[in-house]
């Protein structure tokens, strides 16, 4: 008996010396969850194909090299700057653009931090910028100039606007080009071209409303005055001021390609309609009372303000109809027509959202399916 319960104590001890030993062991493992943790630490070299993050520690610095680099680029063009802030409808559309700018940066995704590709992204609209700027100094054309501090801007944009996509950055540091472009459709005779047309249209519409008149030039002669006021630039309610608008609009809104570009496009045709029907109701009004009514500052200013009221509505108009189509609205079986919809509302973006197809049937349909039901 005694050499019996001796075996048992022993046995006994050693098990619960094999026990400590597994629960020490065990201690000193580390969790799986704990392992999961470390090897989401950005510290850690990413997986292959992963965007690899970067401590970016030199903003400061960043942001003073962005500063003199566009300090160059408008030295470089400074005879450009200078003409352009010379009329008073340039100063307006200029003051639009940046109020939507800070709008956007306003609302805008700081958060974050850059990638190597953002980095990569930057370098290339720097060097570019460059070469823009090099071509303006030697070549004597000071319009390149306006695009190189776009692109200078785009590449700040892209460094700092982290939560964004490239594409607005882009779209937001592309604003100092607009000067360029407006002077380059300046210089091919599109004003001219658009003042032709304002004409036109409001010949029409006087041949509409029963008024008389002959077409001499650029203006229209009534029976009791001339309507002359047809110029698209150096006035300051120009089409060059609802252009100001609309891409305000675009930029403090977050409008899409597509309903921003729709949007600043009708900015002249607002401008034409509303010229055109104001000097029509004047000779309507002139031959009714016997008294031509001057074009006055009053006028002006009301006129303005209606154009910028329907420059706001179309813009506000053409958002809503481009929105994109509800994932549970659309058919899947079709999807095409959405997917395309839904495509063209989120451009610039170029990826969109597909819903598939349900694969996991119930009871009735595959009853169905095996024609059974």
């Amino acid at each position: 008996m005694l050499p019996t319960n001796i075996y048992l104590v022993g046995r006994f001890y050693l098990a619960q010396s094999w026990k400590n030993q597994i629960s020490n062991q065990m201690k000193k493992a580390v969790p799986v969850s704990a392992i999961e943790l470390e090897t989401n630490d950005p510290d850690l070299p990413p997986g292959k194909g992963s965007a690899i993050p970067v401590r970016f520690q030199f903003q400061f610095q960043f942001d003073l090299f962005t500063l003199a680099f566009l300090s160059v680029g408008v030295l470089v063009g400074l005879d450009f700057w200078i003409d352009w802030f010379s009329s008073l409808d340039r100063v307006i559309c200029s003051l639009c653009v940046i109020a939507g700018l800070f709008v956007a940066f306003f609302r805008s995704e700081w958060s974050g931090e850059p990638s190597h590709a953002r980095i990569a992204f930057a370098g290339i609209l720097c060097c570019l910028a460059g070469i823009l700027i090099c071509t303006s100094f030697f070549l004597d054309r000071p319009k390149l100039s306006g695009i190189a501090c776009g692109l200078i801007l785009a590449a700040w944009c892209s460094m700092k606007i982290l939560g964004e996509s490239y594409q607005q950055s882009i779209a937001l540091g592309l604003v100092f080009a607009i000067p360029s472009a407006i002077d380059a459709f300046a210089a091919r005779g599109a004003f001219g071209w658009l003042e032709s047309i304002a004409i036109s249209v409001t010949s029409g519409l006087a041949d509409a409303a029963e008024q008389s008149h002959v077409r001499e030039g650029d203006s229209l002669i009534f029976g009791l005055g001339v309507a002359d006021k047809f110029s698209c630039l150096g006035k300051w309610d120009s089409v060059v001021s609802f252009f100001g608008i609309s891409v305000f609009c675009a930029l403090a809104f977050r409008r899409n390609l597509v309903a921003g570009t729709i949007a600043v496009a009708l900015s002249a045709i607002v401008w034409i309609a509303v010229r055109g029907s104001a000097w029509v109701a004047l000779a309507w009004l002139g031959n009714r009372n016997g008294i031509w009514y001057e074009w006055s500052s009053g006028l002006e200013i009301g006129l303005f303000l209606f154009g910028a009221l329907l420059a706001v509505s179309i813009d506000q108009f053409f958002s809503a109809l481009l929105e994109p189509i509800p994932l549970e609205f659309i058919n899947k079986d079709f999807p095409l027509f959405a997917f395309v919809w839904n495509w063209l509302c989120g451009l610039p973006t170029l990826t969109v959202t597909v819903p598939q197809r349900d694969e996991d049937f119930g009871q009735i349909e595959m009853e169905s399916l095996d024609g059974s039901f």
